[in-house]
C-alpha cells in the first residue's frame, strides 16, 4: 500500500503527518481547500490507513489514495 507512490510501513511512518484530500478536492487540486484536514498515522493494514485526525480529535480509518504526505 503506497501513499504518493511511497510504500507504507508503520514502523518507518508511525506519526508521520498526512493530509486527507476528499474527492472533490483531489479532482480540482487544492489542498488548501477546507474540507482537507491534517491528521498522523497511527495504524496500516491491508487496504487502509488509520488516521488520527487533529481537528476533530477523532481516529477514521481512511483509504490511502485519499491520502498526502505532510
Amino acid at each position: 500500500m503506497k501513499i504518493e507512490g511511497r510504500e507504507l510501513d508503520i514502523g518507518k511512518h508511525y506519526l508521520n503527518p498526512v493530509t486527507y484530500l476528499p474527492r472533490h478536492v483531489r479532482e480540482n487540486g487544492n489542498a488548501g481547500h477546507p474540507d482537507c484536514e491534517q491528521g498522523v498515522i497511527i495504524k496500516i493494514n491491508e487496504r487502509h490507513v488509520s488516521v488520527l485526525y487533529c481537528k476533530s480529535r477523532t481516529v477514521q480509518i481512511t483509504y490511502p489514495n485519499d491520502l498526502v504526505w505532510g
